[in-house]
């Protein structure tokens, strides 16, 4: 059994009750208005007054003030106390004594910074917030409120404790959330069921707009969970109007299909008359009635409902960090599935006419400004469009993050992987090898394992599929008509052109007057321009593949690279390696390395034949993973005169000694310039002089797989906003810390051997790189 602390509840009231919708008599009848063309009803004036408490269940409390003794905060200050207790204490509070003084600071000070509006930027925030509700309860519900805010899939579960109006308007916002946060406000509602429904009942009847959406889905969500009866006891208490609409509203009449209706006038651009016609299959066009009908049913294009909740924890063993999926990292909706009317409709015209009618539609779309409302015209080229419809699709698609139209965006990587053909999904992999990060790349990536998965592979293996050859497998020539040159390529994709007496040109002679297709030599231009292009595309991806750990079973490079006229000359010049898979990438241990012999066998360092079954995961190997090995490769390399396709033996590499790995930290080293150091901070590292009051980046830091963070001390630091006066710096040490970590402990907890070997070395490199 839960505990309860707080004020005790009061009635909600229903004063001044006004009905307006569908004017009715008997109020106790009173349906809620549902259907295509009919107003909601609303009920005025009512509100729920109760006020919030504290809601622990056994044990939850004493789990949440733990985490204090994981809120590190380094070495405590002398002026901590002062500075907290001062007059202007919370206009000179570092992040440290914010983590410090809400754990065991001074209890006046401490219920005084949760009184001010703040977002807090720890990396340790959702502890920071559990330790604070723990400790102040009621005083932490403004921090509470404003962190669930801000994350709701990360920092929503602070919400849990917490009964009352103020978090179950908050909560049931999240319903359509893809990641955790969907999760914690199921948690919450099956917790509060009753004050959920007494203080959700007046927005679910209040005027149409987001909170009165957000109240009907937290309604009919405990409806489904068996709650319907406290619903309708609770609203009957609000009075018969609220009581009739709310019954409406989680039980509708059977075969009444709620939809909302399209307000004003169709644009001008959706018309048939200004729409081309649609060639039936059997023959003959479409008539403007029935394209009146597709156009209707092609405006209820949407996504499909949102998979069930992201894998989430708010208390997993042992109390440590909740587990957590954001949602750009859970699985995403696809375009939902055509109902008979569209399905009907769209069987019976020819599919070219159909998707030139559809690629009309999204150019008036887009004529339009693209507006929200009518961003069914992009979801419909999921029912209509074709290959030739995703061409045009995925340039535009690519450009709108950059235009801030993220929400188009993810609309347009929802057709694209609904559609799934091979040319889209060509589309949707170079978007997301030409993103730099961020969620709108991972949802990319989920909606591309999304893709593979349906065809039953991973997303290299599709890649890998999907390689275009240029016409290579099939052969490619030069023809000008009278004579002809058979294009060839080289273990490094450098095309040439064959002439009759079989010479390797490295272009084709300029056409004669005798030509007929003079046009033919620029083709061949373009031709080795595109190859190019391919290749180095390519060789990217493998090169990400090495750097990730993403491994393939052997039978692919048997039967999908090697066989490839592109992958296959890249595939050959690399170093694989038989893996022991890991439950993460990162874990993945490398078991043998493997070259790829002349006759398209594998063979080992001794240069021996090495047996490799089909199942068995291979993957490109990274320096760093071999050893003592190492040399033995590069020179074997180098005696059969491999060129490889990126620095891979030969590419400069830190492996950790024993006693390294067996270390929780790795000594530092210098001088090093100052600018350099700036260098790092321009690029991908980041810094810490937010987290102190000199305004002075004394840690640099940079994520690496497995949930780590790698750490390098600076001194005396460098600043981004100042000029420095100090031109050089010394790296004093080097260590690994839990990614959700502060990173202010003054002893250090984690063994350098637990770091991904490739990506620690890519990153010593860079470090060592300051010196020269």
């Amino acid at each position: 059994m839960g505990t309860t602390s707080g004020t005790q509840s009061k009635p909600c009231h229903s004063d001044n009750v006004k009905l307006t919708g569908q004017r009715r008599t008997n109020l106790e009848a009173e349906p809620m208005a549902a259907g295509k063309g009919r107003k909601p009803v609303v009920v005025e004036g009512l509100a729920c007054e109760e006020p919030t408490v504290m809601a622990w269940q056994d044990g939850e409390r004493d789990l949440w003030w733990s985490r204090a003794a994981a809120l590190d905060h380094g070495l405590e200050q002398p002026d901590w106390v002062k500075a907290a207790t001062g007059a202007d204490r919370l206009s000179n509070l570092t992040l440290p004594q914010v983590s410090w003084l809400v754990a065991k600071g001074p209890e006046a000070s401490a219920r005084a910074l949760l009184a001010e509006p703040t977002t807090l930027r720890h990396r340790q925030r959702v502890d920071v917030g559990r330790v604070a509700v723990a400790r102040f309860e009621l005083d932490a519900l403004a921090l509470a409120l404003g962190e669930a805010g801000v994350d709701a899939d990360q920092l929503g579960l602070l919400m849990l404790p917490f009964q009352g109006p103020e978090a179950a308007a908050l909560v049931a916002g999240w319903l359509r959330r893809l990641g955790s946060g969907r999760l914690w406000a199921r948690l919450w509602l099956r917790r509060h069921a009753e004050t959920a429904a007494r203080a959700l009942i007046p927005a679910a009847v209040g005027r149409p707009g987001k909170a009165r959406q957000n109240a009907e889905d937290a309604l009919r969500y405990l409806a489904s969970i068996d709650h319907g009866q406290i619903v309708v006891k609770t609203a009957d208490e609000y009075g018969p109007a609220a009581l009739a609409a709310i019954t409406a509203l989680i039980e509708p009449a059977p075969g009444d299909a709620v939809q909302e209706a399209r307000k004003g006038k169709a644009p001008a651009w959706t018309r048939p008359e200004a729409l081309p016609a649609i060639r039936l299959a059997g023959g003959g066009t479409m008539p403007e009635d029935e394209v009146a009908r597709l156009l209707g049913a092609l405006t209820r294009a949407r996504l499909a409902e949102a998979p069930e909740p992201a894998p989430g924890d708010p208390a997993p063993p042992g109390g440590g960090m909740p587990l957590v999926v954001e949602s750009s990292a859970a699985a995403q909706p696809l375009v939902a599935a055509a109902d008979p009317e569209l399905a009907g409709l769209v069987a019976a015209c020819d599919g070219q006419s159909l998707a030139e009618f559809g690629r009309a539609l999204l150019d008036g779309w887009l004529a339009a400004d693209m507006p929200a409302s009518e961003a069914w015209a992009l979801l419909a080229q999921a029912h209509v469009g074709n290959d030739a419809t995703m061409d045009k699709l995925a340039p535009l698609v690519r450009s709108w993050p950059a235009k801030s139209r993220y929400a188009r965006a993810i609309d347009g990587h929802a057709v694209l992987a609904t559609v799934g053909t091979d040319v889209s999904l060509r589309h949707l992999l170079a978007i997301e090898e030409g993103m730099s990060g961020g969620s709108t790349n991972d949802r990319v990536l989920v909606y591309l394992t999304q893709a593979a998965t349906r065809r039953g592979l991973s997303v290299p293996q599709l890649a890998d599929r999907l390689a275009i050859t240029h016409g290579l497998d099939a052969g490619v020539t030069v023809d000008y008509g009278p004579r002809a040159f058979v294009v060839v390529t080289d273990e490094h994709l450098t095309a040439y052109a064959v002439g009759a007496d079989g010479r390797r040109l490295a272009r084709p002679p300029k056409p004669g007057v005798k030509d007929t297709n003079p046009e033919a030599y620029q083709q061949f231009q373009r031709f080795k321009k595109d190859l190019r292009a391919t290749a180095a595309a390519h060789i990217a991806r493998l090169e990400r593949d090495m750097l990730a750990h993403r491994l393939r079973p052997a039978r692919d490079l048997r039967e999908v690279l090697l066989p490839h006229p592109i992958l296959g000359p890249v595939a050959r010049r690399l170093l694989w390696g038989e893996y022991q898979p890991g439950q993460h990438a990162p874990d993945n241990r490398l078991v043998r390395a493997l070259r790829i012999a002349e006759d398209g066998s594998f063979a080992d360092i001794h240069d021996a034949t090495a047996t490799v079954g089909g199942d068995v995961p291979l993957g490109i190997v990274h320096p760093a993973e071999l050893g003592g090995d190492l040399a033995g490769w590069a020179q074997l390399f180098v005696d059969y005169e491999i060129l490889q396709p990126f620095p891979q033996v030969h590419r400069p590499a830190v492996a950790l000694t024993e006693a390294q790995r067996a270390a929780t930290s790795l000594a530092g080293f210098g001088p090093v310039p100052t600018d350099r150091v700036l260098g790092l901070l321009s690029g991908r590292w980041q810094g810490n002089a937010f987290h102190a009051s000199r305004g002075l980046h004394t840690q640099l830091a940079r994520r690496l797989p497995g949930g780590l963070t790698l750490l390098v001390e600076l001194d005396p630091g460098v600043s981004t906003s100042t000029y420095n006066t100090v031109d050089e710096q010394r790296i004093t040490e080097i260590w690994a810390d839990d990614a959700w970590s502060d990173h202010w402990q003054v002893a250090r907890r984690t063994l350098m051997g637990r770091c991904d070997a490739a990506a620690l070395s890519e990153l010593l490199v860079e470090l060592h790189a300051l010196e020269s």
